[in-house]
């Protein structure tokens, strides 16, 4: 659900860029208050796996697809604003390394799927939790608010698009994107609980609220061998989902683009990006490499490092620098 240069207004993107810039500063601010080993850990980790996931959409229905948004994934295991702050680092490298959603609608994307997504998800998420309690609820929250996720994230772009001159279509647009993103939600609701249920089942400490909370860190220095242990195999896992499945994604356009298409509201033309970036449509340009798959893996592999490492370094080096 990357929206592409173009289709927002300038006015929109100024503003949801305004208030992406507050979210990710706030979330910040909460990775500052949770700054120890786990949480350093755990972002990079994390957002490494939410890219890679990212990269394989999956069929959901004749000539549409769908992916990962990944935002109340990474809230169950680090807290809401931590999960943004990850979700942000994700649609940066997206969008500067491999032109995957525009630049002037970062802050959009960010909104939908940081702010929208991980703390909005959360909520649902938190509610049902209580509701049901134990690990049980933790399931049952994060696949219930995974699904929740993708349909406020779908509502939000549809009303971006209509405070920025698409009011007459306001109505047909939120109905194909509500009934896309419905079937598109399933299938974030199903991974997203088979890796919580897996993290139950091997590292529950690993899940913020069952180490205290938002506002507790949970590592130990005598746990620290453990820790990175915890990290090492999750990046083993995300590049392993980057090498050996997104190459074999399915090809067809995700659900804003499948909207897009079929009611004209998306950008008209092949406009040259506004920022070049190094590997567009995540394909590494190197000599004598001509096979897509190859291409893909490669720089599946590059991006999946490159966020784990962006995303460790704002855990770990953004607290010091205002300490």
């Amino acid at each position: 659900m990357h929206i592409p240069d173009g289709l927002m207004d300038g006015r929109v993107a100024a503003a949801t860029t305004l208030v992406a810039a507050c979210g990710l500063a706030y979330g910040l601010r909460a990775v500052e208050r949770r700054h120890g080993l786990r949480t350093t850990s755990l972002m990079g980790m994390t957002a490494a796996f939410v890219f890679a996931a990212q990269m394989v959409n999956f069929p959901v229905g004749p000539g549409v697809s769908g992916h990962l948004l990944g935002g109340v994934l990474a809230a169950v295991l680090l807290g809401p604003w931590a999960g943004a702050v990850v979700i942000a680092a994700v649609l940066l490298v997206q969008c500067l390394l491999f032109q995957d959603g525009g630049v002037t609608a970062l802050g959009a994307n960010f909104v939908n799927m940081g702010l929208v997504g991980a703390v909005g998800g959360y909520a649902v998420y938190d509610a049902i939790r209580r509701a049901v309690g134990a690990r049980r609820g933790v399931l049952i929250g994060s696949m219930a608010a995974a699904w929740f996720s993708v349909l406020l994230a779908a509502g939000a772009f549809t009303v971006e698009l209509a405070a920025g001159g698409g009011k007459s279509q306001f109505l047909s647009v939120l109905s194909w994107m509500a009934l896309v993103h419905a079937v598109i939600g399933v299938g974030e609701a199903l991974i997203t609980g088979l890796v919580v249920r897996f993290v139950l089942l091997t590292r529950p400490e690993i899940v913020a609220d069952l180490v205290g909370g938002e506002g507790s860190d949970g590592s130990s220095p005598s746990k620290t061998p453990r820790w990175l242990s915890t990290t090492a195999a999750g990046l083993a896992a995300a590049l392993a989902v980057s090498v050996f499945l997104a190459p074999f994604a399915s090809e067809f356009p995700d659900g804003l683009e499948y909207v897009g298409g079929k009611l004209g509201f998306l950008p008209q033309g092949d406009a040259p990006p506004l920022l070049a970036a190094p590997m567009p449509d995540y394909q590494a340009p190197l000599p004598g490499l001509d096979y897509a798959k190859a291409a893909t893996a490669l720089a599946g592999a590059a991006g999946t490092l490159v966020v784990f490492a962006f995303a460790w370094t704002l855990a770990k080096v953004f607290p010091r620098a205002q300490a």
